[in-house]
């Protein structure tokens, strides 16, 4: 089954963010860490039949029609950069390190509508995810991998393509028990482990693997061929971020709702 997905996906247009299943298993995750003030909250702004898995991937099904908020789902932080200041990458129209930020505060606002309210929290699920997937943060001069041909398993695409749901299929695919690994309720101490830093100091993680990682391992050829050689590699990495990502997703929303 994940095979055929995965077949369809690098056949079509160059996806975004982690992809569906990704941003899906991110809120499974974030779920099974909410306070009880933030499940009754979440429950509140959601429509019936809504949780944070199915709304994981509202952010992207909108871009086309909301094109203002494309620049909010990444930051070409170059991968030679050294960790610093972030705000030179990030336009005045925003990023995904701003944006999440701004979308806990008018999550948080009573003031606001609930309809405005719901919109935001459905933003920032998606953006805490897309902050966690290393090619929304690292680049190296093309547009975080999406200018880099590759051909994964015998089928062309890009690296940015790959990184967003050809690898956590295959993990998925490979690893029969990650799925129930990545969305089991983890012990408190991990969990504390998971949540600490702030919003940059995560941007610099995901640029870190970018760099050491997703880039690091390609191969010279052009396009570059990757298979199962660079997929056990990256599939470490790729659990870690999807697990983070859920994790600090309801500690965002632990914190937010608590106020």
């Amino acid at each position: 089954m994940h095979r055929v997905l995965l077949i369809l996906i690098l056949a079509s247009p160059a996806a975004w963010s982690w992809g569906r299943t990704g941003h899906e298993l991110i809120g499974e995750i974030a779920a099974r860490h909410l306070s009880p003030a933030a499940i009754e909250a979440v429950a509140g702004l959601l429509e019936p039949g809504e949780t944070l898995a199915s709304v994981g991937p509202w952010a992207d099904e909108i871009r086309a029609q909301r094109r203002e908020t494309g620049p909010w789902h990444f930051i070409n932080l170059p991968v030679h950069q050294a960790r610093g200041d972030w705000r030179p990458f990030c336009p005045p129209s925003g990023c995904v390190v701003s944006i999440i930020p701004e979308m806990a505060a008018r999550l948080r606002n009573p003031a606001l509508p609930r309809a405005e309210r719901a919109e935001a929290l459905k933003f920032l699920v998606h953006f805490v995810g897309d902050l966690h997937q290393p090619l929304h943060v690292g680049d190296r001069g093309d547009r975080g991998g999406n200018e880099v041909p590759v051909v994964f398993l015998d089928r062309p695409s890009n690296l940015h393509s790959v990184w967003d749901t050809p690898l956590v299929l295959y993990l998925l695919d490979q690893h029969p028990e990650a799925r129930q690994r990545l969305t089991q309720r983890i012990t408190w101490w991990t969990r504390r482990t998971m949540e600490r830093g702030t919003f940059e100091d995560w941007a610099w993680e995901s640029h870190a693997i970018s760099r050491d990682v997703a880039y690091r391992h390609l191969p010279d050829s052009d396009p570059a061929l990757l298979g199962e050689a660079y997929a056990r590699l990256a599939a470490p990495a790729v659990q870690l971020q999807l697990q983070r990502a859920g994790v600090r997703l309801a500690r965002v929303l632990n914190e937010t709702f608590a106020q």
